[in-house]
């Protein structure tokens, strides 16, 4: 069984908030702070290391045109 990674992001949590709000006010669906985390995390890791194919896990992000 693999192991779950659990951080502790509560010195963290303004941010993540500010983040997901930031990405719910144009999103057609509602992101959790968990996948607002996920999609920073794949956001970063394709900048940094663009070689890295990364498979998303988490809720689709999609932004609405308004």
């Amino acid at each position: 069984m693999k192991p779950t990674f659990r951080p502790d992001l509560t010195d963290y949590l303004e941010y993540v908030e500010a983040l997901a709000d930031a990405l719910n006010e144009s999103a057609a669906y509602k992101m959790s702070k968990t996948d607002a985390v996920k999609l920073a995390i794949e956001k970063a890791v394709k900048n940094i290391l663009p070689e890295v194919v990364i498979v998303p896990k988490r809720k689709r992000y999609i932004r609405l045109e308004i």
